[in-house]
């Protein structure tokens, strides 16, 4: 979490606190079991080391989707595809997990954030929702089938 403490800092509007990676094993919206809540690392081939995560929520807000609620990469290993091959085993991940549809939010600000989940073929639900002082855009892309598949690839 300290080494993704650029983003971290800009979400929460304070330093990356010491109980940060804690905290993230704990949070999830209310009503939501344990075993829904899904932290995955993201390594490198070779390397022991994490440098990102996903904060998953499988089945929320509905039993097919997967929620995103966070994935970050340490600086070092921005811009050299490993988001992008961290992503597309999440939704291979997702898929084998019976899921259909993935849910996420991009940060008013977040335009790095912004132009790489569209890149992913996710599309806006219209939705603006509050982050403590900040807003974020709701994103949606279903998964899977040849329809997605379709779908994704006119969108390129």
């Amino acid at each position: 979490m300290e080494r993704c403490s650029d983003y971290l800092t800009f979400q929460d509007e304070e330093p990356v606190k010491p109980t940060a990676a804690q905290d993230l094993f704990s949070s999830k919206p209310e009503g939501i079991e344990d075993k829904d809540k899904v932290l995955l690392g993201i390594l490198v081939n070779g390397q022991e080391q994490l440098v990102g995560v996903f904060d998953l929520i499988k089945g929320y807000p509905d039993p097919k989707t997967l929620t995103l609620g966070l994935m970050v990469l340490e600086l070092p290993s921005r811009g050299k595809g490993i988001g992008s091959k961290a992503y597309e085993a999440l939704e291979e991940w997702a898929i084998s997990q019976q899921l259909n549809r993935v849910r996420l939010g991009v940060l008013f600000g977040n335009e790095k954030g912004l132009r790489f989940w569209k890149s992913r073929g996710y599309s806006e639900t219209g939705e603006v929702k509050p982050y403590l002082s900040k807003k974020f855009m709701v994103f949606e892309k279903s998964i899977g089938g040849a329809c997605s598949q379709m779908r994704d690839y006119l969108q390129r």
